[in-house]
């Protein structure tokens, strides 16, 4: 029979995403202390995928749907118009339809918004054993990374451009406890028919329902104060 200094319990977490980290934690009993050791086995293998079994389109795909769209994995609902919102594209960009954005409009000058809401899996975290505060923090720690690198992609696209803003946001969802993160860039490029200061804003929430990241990409003029326009849209669009 072990003496109970001998025993151990082994925690593991996985977590697939930019970068693979296998986190093994070992509890000593008779000592009462923990000790986490975290090895970064694989970076940059899985760079643009959310998950390592999402087969990506070669060409993203339009999706014909002529009234309310429904996004069956996560259960998000998409109607025809939100507001003064009106949608436009619906693109899918996987082979099983887990990666998907819908844009929608709003061009009533001096108003005029293009929004975009992506939903996709979040990177996925397998647990054995592990407590919930490692986990949150995995969570946190990829849902980070994820954040970065969309900044990044708006950066890169838009050369000149400036990060203006960034702030902790709270869930627009009153029935879903969450928080997110959110970036205001400012940019010049031809919007509406006219090259103009343009400002775009980044908001992203992730592990909504578990499992699922939503994303918004909001664009319009930097004279037009959007904020009111912008709330009200998150708002009308339920989270699943």
């Amino acid at each position: 029979m072990r003496s109970p200094t001998s025993q151990s319990s082994l925690q593991i977490i996985r977590a697939d995403a930019n970068d693979l980290r296998l986190i093994v934690g070992v509890r000593s009993k008779g000592r009462n202390m923990l000790k986490i050791v975290i090895a970064t086995l694989i970076t940059a293998i899985l760079a643009g995928c959310q998950t390592a079994t999402t087969q990506y389109l070669t060409k993203p795909e339009m999706v014909e749907v002529a009234g309310p769209y429904s996004h069956a994995p996560s259960g998000m609902m998409f109607p025809l118009t939100v507001g003064e919102f009106r949608r436009g594209s619906i693109t899918r960009y996987d082979a099983r339809g887990f990666d998907v954005s819908v844009g929608y409009n709003l061009y009533q000058l001096p108003k005029a918004v293009a929004a975009t809401i992506y939903v996709y899996p979040s990177p996925s975290i397998v647990s054995i054993g592990s407590p919930a505060n490692v986990v949150e923090s995995a969570r946190s720690t990829l849902c980070q990374n994820e954040y970065e690198a969309r900044k990044r992609e708006v950066l890169g696209a838009h050369p000149g451009a400036n990060l203006l803003t960034e702030d902790v946001i709270g869930s627009p969802n009153n029935g879903v406890a969450a928080s997110g993160k959110s970036a205001t860039f400012e940019y010049e490029e031809i919007f509406a028919g006219v090259r103009q200061p343009i400002h775009s804003r980044l908001d992203m929430f992730c592990y909504i329902g578990g499992k699922w990241t939503v994303k918004y990409r909001f664009t319009y003029p930097a004279a037009f104060d959007a904020k009111q326009e912008l709330d009200m849209f998150i708002e009308k669009v339920p989270w699943p």
